[in-house]
């Protein structure tokens, strides 16, 4: 009530810093009220999903058909069994995917810290992959790869059976 008297609606009473010390200390009160404990062995298992959000502390694992325009989070590993088409990946631990991204370039991103790697069975054009810092966008078509940086710092993409 007190947000929309003064700052929603035009008014012609004078707000005192006093007034606004009181908010600020209803609006703390509410925050911490509303923090969620993150559950340290949470995870997700799905069989798949579209255009949605998935965040975990833990592993997201994807069964079924798979992923398409999708955001995913992971405080763990991400794993997708099929195919992750669009959308973004962040995957604390590591990440694994079985087809990234689509015969049109479908904007795929796929995210993993510095010390990490990225296996994927067959990288789409257009899909992009981000090592710490390292960035590289598929031209084409490629299989079995596996991404990590190496002592240097360097992108190195491994063609695993080549």
């Amino acid at each position: 009530m007190e947000l929309n008297t003064l700052f929603l609606t035009a008014s012609t009473h004078p707000v005192s810093l006093n007034t606004m010390i009181q908010l600020t200390h209803k609006i703390k009160q509410l925050c911490e009220r509303n923090k969620t404990e993150v559950a340290p062995n949470s995870y997700i298992q799905i069989e798949n999903a579209s255009s949605s959000r998935l965040y975990s502390s833990g592993n997201v694992l994807v069964l079924g058909s798979g992923c398409i325009n999708t955001t995913i989070h992971s405080g763990s590993m991400v794993k997708v069994n099929s195919t992750l088409r669009g959308g973004k990946v962040y995957a604390e631990l590591g990440a694994d995917i079985h087809r990234a991204g689509s015969d049109s370039g479908t904007a795929t991103f796929i995210e993993v810290p510095e010390n990490q790697k990225i296996c994927i069975e067959t990288a789409m054009e257009g899909t992009t992959i981000k090592i710490g810092s390292k960035k590289h966008t598929f031209k084409e078509t490629i299989r079995k790869v596996t991404a990590a940086l190496d002592p240097s710092g360097r992108l190195m993409l491994e063609e695993v059976g080549s």
